[in-house]
């Protein structure tokens, strides 16, 4: 089969991205002839899996406006590549860069959107698609949106919403990386097949715990205000006073680094908890190795994140918020525990019982293991195969 992969980053910069890499890379295995378009996103001095890229959108208030409810640089592009790759199926993925005109090119030819998380076309998810600039302390409260922050919803809302899901009426199956989210955009596509099909990834084997005295709190993700790093920082402040030999380590870039420092120095914690940055996949592992435990203290809804399946692989417990797919993940009390999210006290104490215990903290890193069996790319990518031929011969 011919595939046509479309997402917006070109390279590993999250969990939807490390998927379309493994569709590429395990398809092409397979004998498939599979080709990735992205935007050059961020791409700059960035291992790109890509295979052909459009421009980001750029220009003033007005063209970026426009451009985001019609790309024509996008709309060309994907029509060449329909013509001179004529895919027997095209993949889409996250795809706000290149706004619904990409649809529109696809024309006839079967088609299949993952939704990944919170997108222009997700209604119940909507409010979360805004930059944190449009809150108030970046709070993501519906009550701290600014008035700029309201144009920007009524424009989403009630002019780009409407257009793409005016365009994806023609697509065959919608796909959920979660129950949750299956269920939450159920609205947004009242005619079509929408399918629950957990993303995969190569399970990494597990491995032993640290050593007790050199306890690692982990984070890997983006660095911004929906992340709830924040949260994460001020609740390690409450378990250094306990534990001052445990150390948090935030591995990841955004706009909020420069934030997260300065508040680790004002909590007095700066000389235990790490920003190392950005770093390349290969590493990450060595990072989870490393580690006791990771920390996803998402304030949003969350929809699979790929850093708790690697985790969970590796045989380390999650201590998690409870919202959006996190709870599919995390058994709690069995693998990890679950939180409400912004709980500062009870981030806190879930990683203090983790770290105190070492008995219990070896107990779930068995069953976190265990339970990364359910995420393997195997049975990802056979699934997903058979998605591929339903919607190509219907």
């Amino acid at each position: 089969m011919r595939i046509l992969e479309v997402i917006n980053i070109g390279y590993e910069a999250g969990g939807a991205e490390k998927s379309v890499k493994l569709l590429k890379d395990e398809l092409t295995a397979q004998g498939h002839q599979v080709l990735v378009l992205a935007t050059d996103t961020n791409a700059r001095s960035k291992m790109l899996f890509a295979d052909e890229l459009v421009p980001a959108i750029s220009g003033n208030a007005l063209t970026r406006l426009f451009h985001y409810f019609w790309y024509p640089v996008a709309y060309r592009k994907m029509r060449r590549l329909m013509k001179d790759f004529q895919p027997d199926v095209v993949h889409l993925h996250t795809i706000a860069e290149f706004s619904p005109s990409l649809v529109w090119a696809i024309g006839k030819t079967p088609a299949v959107l993952t939704v990944h998380g919170p997108e222009e076309y997700t209604l119940k998810q909507l409010p979360w698609v805004l930059p944190p600039s449009d809150y108030r302390k970046q709070s993501y409260q519906w009550k701290d949106v600014t008035p700029s922050g309201r144009l920007r919803y009524a424009y989403l809302r009630f002019l780009q919403r409407p257009a793409y899901r005016f365009a994806m009426r023609r697509l065959k199956v919608i796909l959920a990386p979660s129950k949750f989210m299956a269920s939450d955009v159920a609205s947004d596509f009242p005619q079509a097949k929408i399918r629950q099909l957990y993303n995969g990834i190569p399970l990494p084997g597990r491995v032993a715990l640290p050593k007790r005295s050199t306890q690692t709190v982990l984070y890997v993700g983006r660095l911004a205000s929906v992340k709830g790093v924040d949260h994460l920082v001020r609740s390690f402040a409450q378990v250094h006073g306990t534990m001052p030999h445990a150390r948090l380590r935030i591995v990841g870039d955004g706009d909020r680094l420069q934030d997260l420092k300065d508040l680790a120095k004002e909590l007095h914690i700066l000389d235990c908890v790490e920003f190392p940055g950005w770093i390349v996949q290969q590493d990450i592992f060595k990072e989870y190795a490393a580690a006791s435990l990771l920390a996803i203290p998402s304030v949003w809804p969350e929809n699979l994140p790929t850093v708790a399946i690697e985790a969970l692989a590796m045989g380390r417990p999650i201590v998690g918020s409870d919202v959006g797919g996190i709870p599919e993940l995390v058994d709690n009390a069995k693998c990890g525990y679950l939180v409400s999210p912004s709980d500062e006290t009870g981030l806190a104490k879930a990683i203090t019982a983790l770290l105190e215990n070492p008995a219990r903290l070896t107990s779930m890193s068995e069953a976190a293991h265990a339970k990364s069996t359910e995420f393997s790319d195997r049975i990802f990518i056979e699934r997903i195969v058979a998605v591929y031929k339903e919607v190509s011969q219907s």
